[in-house]
């Protein structure tokens, strides 16, 4: 459901289905429909949609001293009267997260490479070993 419909008009809605199941043969077909239109071709809202979305979400920054940083820096996102609350800090970890994954990374592929060459090198040199071998005999 896409929630447009006032909750009496829901409350009836649910009545209906308990006692014409063939309804929900009709609503499954319009939901059908709907996704199949919003699959096939999408059309860019206007400008103005994203201005009253704009409208009911507040972002606001920490006050901010000229060369200090407040205690606890975080921003302060409220949408719809929910307010949630991140530290700067996360984002610094998650970088910092991200450089020693690639590092690992970088050195995992190194190291693969340089197991490979050494393996090539001992089996280049294996059968002059056993030759060496069956000469000493």
């Amino acid at each position: 459901m896409l929630g447009l419909a006032p909750a009496d008009d829901i409350v009836m809605l649910e009545r209906m289905r308990y006692i014409y199941p063939e309804l929900e043969t009709e609503i499954a077909m319009v939901e059908y429909r709907l996704q199949k239109i919003t699959e096939e071709g999408g059309v860019t809202p206007p400008a103005i949609v994203w201005n009253k979305i704009a409208a009911q979400i507040s972002w606001e920054k920490p006050p901010r001293n000229k060369g200090q940083w407040p205690e606890n820096p975080t921003y302060i996102l409220q949408p719809q009267n929910h307010t949630m609350t991140v530290s700067i800090w996360w984002r610094c970890a998650f970088i910092a997260m991200g450089m020693i994954i690639i590092a690992l990374l970088a050195s995992t592929i190194y190291f693969y490479n340089r197991f490979h060459q050494m393996e090539d090198r001992f089996l280049r040199m294996l059968p002059n070993m056993e030759q060496h071998q069956q000469t000493h005999r």
